[in-house]
């Protein structure tokens, strides 16, 4: 009991509140035909980048998706006043059965590697769309939502680490993006990323994706329409495709927009008022 007393005073007295804040995460690989996101942090913090995220994504479900639509209808408001605890405890229950639903749309696995996790998303979430809004509105606002996380790198679909099917990956994923009905030509630039990965060095990841764009659309890697991201993590790739923002949004690494947007605000504060650049002119 004692020894119980001095690890609760150890956590501060809130050991209850933090092991309710842990998130648990499928010990998982991620698997061929999965969508979902990447998210690097410091090292020893992929726990807490976790935890945050998901509070994070959710938040953000609800606003992109709307996932709380569906609420409870009040069809028993009149109800005697002898079933308001049974109207509450109704009411609990729907809340935690929406809560549990908005969870399963983000799902975390433990890829046993550090600094990386990733997370399985399913519809409607599409990654690349819900990772450029949350670059997109830290950037605008300036204000910081997270704390341990470095950059997110969205996935719309992934498929074993070969050849053969990294050509069939890429075909479908960038079909709607490069060819589509009255394709106009485009700017594009390719930029793998490989994390314990051996199978396919970049020349050959490069290779493949540039024949699936098709000679129709031209390479240039600074000022592109379209980024192709491959991301090779041990025997799996995914591939996305994201606008020409990519560089203004920081690469999406969260960490820097909110870093760039303090030093933006610091430089700004630094800056004389129209009243004093007056004052220094007339004297």
């Amino acid at each position: 009991m004692a020894g119980q007393k001095r690890k609760d005073a150890r956590d501060g007295g809130n050991s209850k509140s933090k092991k309710a804040m842990y998130y648990k995460t499928a010990s998982s690989t991620i698997h061929p035909g999965t969508s979902g996101i990447f998210a690097t942090c410091n090292r020893h913090k992929e726990r807490q980048c976790t935890q945050e995220l998901i509070e994070l994504f959710n938040d953000e479900a609800e606003k992109q998706y709307n996932t709380t639509e569906g609420e409870a209808s009040d069809d028993d408001a009149d109800e005697d006043n002898d079933d308001i605890e049974a109207s509450l405890a109704k009411e609990l229950d729907s809340f935690k059965a929406k809560k549990a639903d908005k969870v399963k749309l983000f799902t975390p696995l433990d890829l046993g590697c550090e600094c990386v996790i990733f997370f399985r998303t399913k519809k409607p979430v599409d990654p690349v769309s819900f990772v450029h809004k949350i670059c997109s509105e830290a950037l605008t606002s300036g204000t910081k939502s997270t704390r341990y996380t470095l950059r997110l790198s969205p996935v719309s679909l992934t498929a074993s680490a070969n050849e053969d099917e990294l050509k069939k990956l890429a075909l479908k994923v960038l079909e709607p993006h490069f060819h589509a009905k009255d394709q106009k030509p485009l700017k594009f630039a390719i930029r793998p990323t490989s994390r314990n990965h051996t199978t396919l060095d970049r020349d050959q990841i490069i290779k493949i994706v540039a024949s699936a764009v098709g000679n129709q659309h031209k390479v240039d890697l600074t000022n592109y329409d379209k980024l192709i991201l491959v991301e090779a993590f041990k025997n799996i790739i995914g591939i996305s495709v994201v606008d020409g923002d990519f560089e203004k949004l920081k690469r999406y690494n969260l960490q820097q927009i909110f870093e760039s947007k303090s030093l933006e605000s610091e430089n700004s504060k630094d800056e004389p008022t129209e009243k004093e650049n007056d004052d220094t002119t007339t004297t």
